[in-house]
């Protein structure tokens, strides 16, 4: 989550302007806080009071703060689904030699499914 983080901070000039933003009516906090819903339902932020009064007044104004929300999450659910690269079934470091891998001696690299336990493994390939 660390490695996460360090990409996500924002430049020097990012910051400027979203103060700026701020200042303005408040306008990028208001566009921030649909976003933020989407990753509290995801499990993945924390909402303050404050964002959640925001969240519930755009939800009473026609919809603006459920309707901001729907995108970002929708692109979290696609996030989701598909796994970075080098991040799938079976590409993990192969085990050193002579040492089994967490379900068996069958971690080769290559093999994709590696990672499944032993009811599942079986169950594709009948050994």
């Amino acid at each position: 989550m660390t490695a996460i983080a360090g990409r996500l901070r924002l430049t020097a000039a990012e910051s400027f302007w979203y103060v700026l933003g701020c200042i303005a009516f408040g306008g990028m906090y208001l566009a921030k806080v649909p976003a933020k819903k989407a990753l509290s339902e995801a499990g993945l932020a924390k909402m303050t009071g404050a964002e959640r009064f925001w969240y519930v007044l755009q939800c009473v104004a026609f919809g603006a703060g459920y309707l901001a929300k729907i995108p970002v999450k929708r692109a979290l659910t696609e996030m989701i689904q598909v796994p970075a690269p080098g991040h799938g079934l079976g590409s993990g470091p192969a085990p050193a030699p002579g040492q089994a891998g967490a379900y068996g001696a069958r971690t080769a690299v290559g093999d994709r499914w590696a990672g499944l336990p032993d009811g599942r493994y079986k169950s594709r390939h009948g050994d």
